[in-house]
């Protein structure tokens, strides 16, 4: 617990503390007879301006410090997910990130998780990175039918391919590596794992990189590779190939794997031969 919220309504009160896995504080708030979701519910601690109130506070000075990030513009589910990425920090930046919260070095909650981010990389001096293709599958508005749409649709809405990948892993403020378990040793070597988009050659694959304290023995870095493509055969999450992206021409949902021959979870040298394959020689970043 970083932070206490106490919500308050007419029908009753609630005291909450923060972080919490989302789906749980959603049901927090139902349990007062509140009908709004959390990023509904802004931190106004006035009931003349709002039939909800919210106080934060915290026992601790880091928790003191960080309720004053926090106004009327921010919800309920912002001060969460905040709370999340401070609670999800790596070890190897922890006293740093509690002096500069202590001192108030950050104005605003996204100053405070852009700089937690910022030293993560830094602690990762390392990397690895992974490639793969992608299917876009379009939902027709009228029969609700779906067909695959090529690469050039998918590069033009690459923007909002990567936002949604962004948001699927931004949810609970916990990194995709947590979810590794398969070796304890690559799991104590990453210090993050963030999938993302990106165009080679003129076509969008999906990209999933590793920074780490030090590099994989070969071993581990096929165990990686193989979890890697169960991620992405789950859907990211299992959720991600549920997620519609709006067009002008219906509902388009992404997927980061396929059952076909063609398919592959490629490690940078393995993509650029291939993409020097596909390009006759010729590759491009």
């Amino acid at each position: 617990m970083i932070l206490t919220a106490i919500v308050q309504t007419k029908a009753g009160t609630l005291v909450v503390d923060l972080p919490r896995d989302r789906i749980d504080l959603e049901m927090k708030i139902r349990s007062v007879g509140i009908e709004r979701l959390s990023d509904q519910i802004h931190i106004i601690d006035d009931e003349e301006k709002s039939d909800i109130s919210v106080k934060l506070f915290g026992e601790s000075d880091i928790g003191r410090h960080l309720s004053l990030l926090f106004n009327e513009n921010y919800t309920l589910f912002d001060v969460n997910k905040t709370m999340q990425f401070v609670a999800n920090s790596v070890e190897d930046i922890r006293d740093d990130l509690e002096m500069n919260i202590i001192h108030d070095q950050y104005d605003t909650p996204a100053e405070l998780v852009g700089d937690i981010e910022r030293m993560t990389d830094e602690v990762g001096q390392y990397t690895e990175t992974f490639y793969f293709p992608l299917v876009g599958n379009m939902e027709d508005d009228d029969d609700g039918e779906q067909y695959e749409v090529g690469n050039r649709y998918l590069r033009y809405y690459e923007y909002e391919i990567r936002e949604l990948l962004q948001k699927e892993q931004d949810l609970d403020g916990t990194n995709m590596k947590d979810y590794f378990y398969d070796d304890d040793n690559a799991q104590k070597k990453m210090v993050s794992c963030q999938w993302d988009v990106v165009d080679r050659n003129n076509t969008l694959y999906g990209k999933v990189e590793f920074r780490l304290r030090e590099p994989f023995t070969a071993e581990e870095k096929e165990l990686v590779r193989s979890w890697c493509i169960g991620q992405a055969a789950d859907g990211l999450g299992e959720g991600l190939e549920q997620r519609p992206i709006e067009t002008e021409d219906g509902d388009l949902y992404v997927s980061m794997w396929n059952s076909g021959d063609d398919y592959f979870m490629y490690d940078e040298d393995e993509m650029n031969d291939y993409l020097a394959q596909q390009q006759g020689g010729v590759m491009t970043q």
